[in-house]
């Protein structure tokens, strides 16, 4: 398989993670998806605001994977969206408070139940190849992302999710996205990397190879990528539509950005104290605290929105189709101790499918659920699990209570011998098994598995679609298989529901079923973290907490 879908939609946890704790850098919103009112047009008002910086130089960033594609539309991964968001624009821009902004279009317009959407465009616009943007080039994208020749992605999970109908040209600078259904977060979606526009003449030229050979209108342009070594960017010297909350306007500031993949967290943070880079990503906590404290480094930390890192528990396979063995798995957890080992000073533990900083969060289902030993083990005692023969292991009808983990640990290094340890003081016998991506998706279509590891950022809780309606169970990501009727409705009405004050309880309600169903196993809220030298200036973060590469400079 080209990928693993449970790690879609920028969901991968990097080698080396770091975490914050709460404030800091952390953004939180309350701004509903459902933000601008049907049926009438919208242009937000600039809020530019002009800060003098110094123009030129070199941005090396040390990076953890090397990106599958550089294709937005066929694009799954953290580090693909990181690279992307310098080489393309949306037709949206969203601000760092949730705000939505023009981007490639200047003014939207939805219909009355949010399932059509008109977008005016801006005239100006040319691509990296001299292609001038239009409305052909949004068809052209949308029509990319759902073919074929896309197997899965970010953007194609939106679209098709949301019953993608069709893009209609209206002229050159009007086009109307349609949806057989309500789509009423589609214009926040459609500020995201994942729904960004290409060249229709790169996505004809190129075909297949187009994601080695990316063209889209961002401020910078691609130039090469060497394979497992280092991807270069450069300038685009023509950019003058960066969004209207940038600290400047026109070009980059930067001549050119470099990213290195140095998939080692020690060989990062080498990197970075000898100059050869000027950001690391995902540092070693310890390295990364060190050095900042020290002065010679800031440490630039986001806590993301959206779903924590999460253990989800197949329920229809033994031993956990039974409710009480997924009770006392999070239950032996101790999530304080396991972000505090793994993490050091930045652990933030989580206790739910949805993380504190997103919007539709419900309290009352983060608080079911503590580390607690004794209740663990009356819950397996109660199943009729025992260690009946003093190995530490229980056992009932002569089968050990055995876990099946098949998992890339390039994800789970920080924390897998963690976890595993927790679940064995209870009496499990957690079976990690490591393998790559492929492999690991491979076992999951087969239904040879206990445990997947997941975990989605979105400033929005509309992922647990996704994740848990019964829909997408035995193979198309609803790992747990779990099947409720309830759960379904909750979650169909939550997706297509535009009153904001319903949707929002449709979800709290999804997030009660899951957690009282000990569909998944919370360990801890998904951070991103970097270290930066003390001559970048203007580091900054998006809303979901990718680094924002159009505003940074070098000092002289």
């Amino acid at each position: 398989m080209k990928r693993s879908i449970f790690k879609i939609a920028s969901i991968i946890i990097l080698t080396g993670l770091v975490l914050t704790a709460c404030g800091g850098n952390a953004v939180t919103t309350d701004v509903p998806a459902a933000e601008v009112p049907a049926a009438q047009a919208t242009e937000a008002p600039a809020v530019a605001t002009e800060v003098a910086a110094p123009s030129g130089g070199l941005l090396t960033i040390g990076i953890a994977v090397e990106p599958e594609t550089l294709d937005p539309g066929d694009a799954v991964y953290v580090q693909e969206q990181f690279i992307l968001m310098s080489l393309f624009d949306s037709l949206l821009s969203m601000a760092p408070d949730g705000s939505l902004h023009p981007g490639l279009a200047t003014v939207w317009e939805p219909n009355e139940d949010f399932s059509e959407f008109t977008f005016t465009l801006r005239a100006d616009v040319t691509f990296h190849d001299g292609t001038a943007f239009t409305a052909e080039a949004v068809k052209a994208s949308f029509d990319h992302i759902m073919s074929e020749s896309v197997l899965e992605s970010g953007g194609k999970s939106l679209l098709q999710d949301h019953q993608y109908v069709e893009t209609v040209v209206v002229d050159d600078t009007h086009a109307t996205v349609k949806f057989a259904a309500s789509y009423p977060s589609f214009l926040r979606d459609a500020a995201r990397q994942w729904l960004s526009i290409s060249s229709p003449a790169a996505l004809a030229k190129f075909g297949q190879d187009y994601g080695r050979n990316p063209v889209g209108t961002g401020p910078f342009k691609f130039v090469q990528w060497d394979a497992q070594s280092q991807i270069v960017l450069e300038r685009n010297p023509d950019y003058n539509w960066g969004p209207e909350f940038a600290a400047h306007e026109g070009p980059a500031n930067l001549d050119q950005v470099v990213f290195r993949i140095l998939p080692e967290a020690a060989t990062r943070f080498t990197a970075f104290e000898t100059g050869e880079i000027l950001i690391a990503s995902e540092p070693p906590a310890l390295d990364a605290i060190s050095i900042a404290e020290s002065g010679a480094a800031q440490l630039q930390t986001f806590a993301q929105p959206g779903i924590p890192a999460i253990l989800m528990i197949n329920a229809t396979k033994a031993p956990t189709n039974d409710i009480n063995v997924r009770k006392a798995m999070i239950l032996a957890v101790n999530q304080d101790e396991l972000a505090q080992t793994a993490f050091q000073s930045l652990g933030l533990p989580a206790y739910s499918v949805i993380s504190p900083t997103t919007w539709g969060y419900d309290k009352e289902s983060d608080n079911l659920y503590r580390f607690n030993l004794e209740e663990a083990g009356r819950l397996l005692d109660e199943s009729g699990w025992i260690d009946s023969d003093g190995d530490g292991i229980r056992e009932k009808g002569g089968e050990k209570l055995t876990i099946d983990w098949p998992d890339n640990p390039a994800w789970s290094e920080a924390f897998n011998e963690l976890l595993v340890g927790y679940l064995a003081n209870v009496g499990f016998d957690v079976q990690y098994r490591s393998m790559d991506d492929g492999a690991a998706y491979e076992e999951l279509l087969a239904g040879n598995y206990s445990l997947v590891y997941m975990y989605w950022t979105r400033p929005d809780p509309s992922p647990l679609r996704y994740l848990f309606h019964s829909e997408n169970a035995n193979g198309g990501g609803a790992w747990t298989n779990f099947v409720s009727e309830e759960l379904d409705a909750a979650l169909a009405d939550g997706d297509t529901q535009t009153d904001e004050n319903v949707r929002k309880q449709d979800y709290m309600t999804a997030q009660k079923i899951i957690m009282e169903n000990a569909l998944v196993l919370p360990m801890f809220t998904v951070n991103t973290s970097y270290l930066t030298s003390p001559v970048v200036q203007g580091f900054g973060f998006d809303l979901e907490g990718y680094p924002w590469i159009y505003d940074i400079s070098i000092s002289q």
